[in-house]
């Protein structure tokens, strides 16, 4: 019989489903030994692994515990057979579809393939000086990608990585789409969408360059990508504005909006027109912040000459980009929001980052604006992220009656404080 069909018959016979957990175990303790020596477990054996081990060990294999050497099988038993003239370890890579190495040839194989890898995607950037440091920055941090070396063959992984570097490297001049920026980075609209593992990717490498943890929420990778001077929605990303000016490109005061604010007329801007100004400011040195729309409508009424900017309940790219122009800009910005740990975390972020003035967030006010509405413990651990002084003690106040507050219940008061 030739070695070939010597071979293939000794791997069918040790496919035999009464060999598989046998074979794992040994495969595993060859791994950790980088030898066959040593013993194996088997336990709760069924009647067929019994069966098979009985016949190759020649010994009746009983009870629910079997112990077996690894060097009795793999080399005294395996010699006594008729396929003696083959190597165990090569059967034992046959049959379990798998390289037998030791943990230290692993790591070894795994690091000339990862050497190799890297070569090859350096030779493809070579042409571009910008893709050279940011290179660098994705091979120092190589672990984070190594991942994806098993869903994808070398050629395909080359392809997303090569392409998500090459983005990494070319920021627009202006504000783009994210998918204009896609087709003519990939030739695909969709090749960094955040649903795809090239878009996962290409987020971590400016993650890695701007110094910052992998994008969390839709809110946080929209951020990230405007730092690249990319956006992804550039319509349902809106902020509801009173009494707000900017400066277009040309620095001309923009018509539309001074028209809007000399009306005394609320306006929406979508992330597609802010990302065309170049500075914002207020037609009134106070600048409001608030929470809700319902608020927001009050205070326009009550106090026609402020300039007001609602953030409907979640800190957007498109109020952030505001915030920070007028921030820039010298203007006093207030903040006033509703009493629960959400509402006051968005307060400190607007606090911390943009030093705004918290406006009625104080513990008299948080008493008079009280609900029924109970605070959970699990959302109560939530102000712990608090870090503004002025805040801690309507915190403190919080955790002790654990009751939510809101705005729409002091809005005289609001509108008393704005006018002294």
């Amino acid at each position: 019989m030739s070695d070939k069909k010597l071979l293939q018959e000794c791997i069918e016979y040790f496919s035999h489903k009464g060999f598989s957990r046998v074979l794992e175990l040994i495969y595993d303790k060859y791994r950790s030994l980088g030898r066959f020596s040593g013993r194996v477990v088997l336990e709760k054996p069924d009647p067929v692994e019994k069966e098979m081990l009985s016949r190759y060990l020649g010994r009746i294999i009983s009870g629910d515990k079997v112990v077996i050497n690894v060097k009795e099988f793999a080399q005294k038993r395996f010699e006594q057979t008729k396929f003696s003239s083959l190597d165990f370890k090569d059967v034992l890579s046959h049959v379990l579809k798998k390289d037998v190495l030791t943990k230290k040839e692993e790591k070894e194989s795994r690091q000339k393939q990862l050497s190799s890898f890297l070569e090859k995607l350096e030779k493809q950037l070579a042409n571009g000086t910008d893709s050279e440091c940011v290179f660098q920055a994705v091979k120092e941090n190589f672990k984070w990608f190594e991942g994806y070396f098993k869903k994808y063959s070398e050629e395909k992984l080359l392809s997303i990585l090569s392409h998500s570097i090459k983005a990494a490297a070319t920021k627009p001049e202006k504000i783009e789409s994210l998918a204009v920026f896609a087709t003519r980075i990939a030739h695909d609209p969709h090749f960094f969408d955040e649903d795809r593992d090239s878009g996962k990717i290409f987020l971590k490498i400016l993650s890695l360059l701007k110094n910052v943890e992998y994008p969390k929420s839709s809110e946080e990778k929209a951020e990230l990508l405007y730092m690249h001077n990319i956006v992804i929605d550039e319509l349902s990303n809106w902020c509801l504005v009173y009494g707000i000016g900017a400066i277009t490109e040309n620095e001309k005061e923009d018509e539309a909006l001074k028209i809007f604010a000399l009306q005394k007329k609320p306006v929406i801007l979508p992330l597609y027109t802010i990302k065309d100004y170049k500075q914002f400011f207020g037609y009134s040195n106070k600048i409001v912040v608030v929470e809700n729309p319902a608020v927001f409508s009050m205070l326009m009424q009550a106090c026609s000459d402020i300039s007001l900017i609602c953030t409907n309940g979640q800190l957007r790219l498109s109020t952030k980009i505001l915030l920070e122009s007028l921030c820039k800009g010298g203007f006093t910005i207030f903040y006033s929001g509703d009493f629960d740990p959400e509402g006051l975390l968005i307060a400190d972020r607007i606090v911390q980052n943009y030093g705004a003035i918290p406006l009625c967030l104080d513990e008299e006010s948080y008493l008079l604006s009280l609900s029924n509405n109970r605070i959970s413990q699990k959302r109560l651990v939530m102000l712990r992220n608090v870090k503004s002084p002025e805040l801690f003690d309507v915190c403190s106040k919080m955790k002790e009656l654990k009751l939510s507050g809101y705005q729409e219940r002091i809005v005289d008061r609001i509108v008393e404080k704005l006018k002294s």
